[in-house]
């Protein structure tokens, strides 16, 4: 098991967690304090691993491995829409592992993030 990186600040049980499943992830912070995290986890993650910015959204034709988002929370509706589609054919083994440098929920209730989008990457929540 990897060790808690103390400079996250990540309670112990949340690091067992996100480790020991597949859950999705939405990570809430500096891409910095993202970074350590990513790096710190790399090895453990599922292949392939796509890195993916939500300004460019390119999504993979693979159903498996972890698709690394960064930045959710400036994703177009539009994007948000083409994402959780892409989330939701084929039966994807996906695991999704989401930054965003403010939360999503509030965007949920601005009517700016969808709702079910958020649901479905908002497994497990993690703040930097």
């Amino acid at each position: 098991m990897i060790p808690v990186p103390a400079r996250l600040g990540i309670p112990h049980s949340d690091w067992e967690t996100f480790l020991t499943t597949r859950a999705n992830t939405v990570v809430v912070g500096n891409e910095d304090a993202a970074l350590g995290l990513w790096t710190a986890v790399w090895p453990t993650l599922q292949k392939p691993i796509y890195w993916v910015d939500a300004d460019r959204l390119s999504l993979p034709r693979q159903s498996a491995g972890t698709l690394m988002l960064q930045g959710a929370h400036a994703l177009s509706v539009s994007a948000q829409q083409r994402l959780f589609e892409w989330l939701d054919r084929d039966a994807r083994a996906m695991r999704v592992l989401t930054t965003s440098a403010e939360p999503l929920f509030p965007l949920v209730e601005g009517g700016r993030f969808l709702e079910v989008l958020y649901y479905r990457l908002n497994m497990l929540l993690l703040i930097l």
